[in-house]
């Protein structure tokens, strides 16, 4: 599997491809929800280290720049909501294959071919995050994987230095 090399990443959204993956108000409080938001290239809420924690296993972490804290859940069952979190969260990364969906978007902030976009799972369960709507501060939520949904699968923008 192909996963994005460890770095700096702005996170987002195939379907709501003007949303972002954002750490809400940059929150250092555990429990801070991560919301979709139109990107804004002026605030580090958006920005996402990616740590590959085994990457023959798709598994890694995300820590947010601005609240310096990890990408988590605050339950593993559908519908709990993506949020900020001082514990370790590890996720599985699957990538999006060719044909997989049933609709292809054109995506003007595409910068990698199809293959780069990745369904972002939870480690010990198959629930995967989704964005349910294309709205300002709409929570990130964890949902049963659905393979034509686009607002379940990511693509991942490096920042400069990657």
């Amino acid at each position: 599997m192909t996963i994005p090399v460890p770095g700096t990443y702005v996170i987002y959204n195939i379907q709501y491809s003007t949303l972002d993956v954002d750490l809400h108000w940059a929150s250092v409080t555990d429990g801070a929800p991560v919301v979709g938001y139109i990107y804004n290239e002026s605030t580090e809420n958006m920005l996402w280290n990616l740590q590959v924690v085994d990457e023959e296993q798709g598994l890694v972490q995300f820590i947010n720049l601005a609240g310096n804290n990890y990408a988590g859940v605050s339950g593993e069952i559908n519908g709990s909501g993506v949020i900020g979190t001082s514990i370790e969260t590890t996720f599985r990364l699957h990538e999006r294959k060719d044909g997989e969906y049933e609709r292809v978007l054109f995506l003007c902030r595409v910068f990698f071919g199809s293959n780069n976009t990745f369904r972002i799972q939870t480690r010990n369960s198959e629930l995967v995050w989704e964005l349910p709507d294309g709205n300002n501060y709409t929570e990130i939520i964890l949902s049963p994987p659905i393979s034509f949904y686009d607002n379940q699968a990511w693509q991942f923008m490096p920042v400069d230095g990657n």
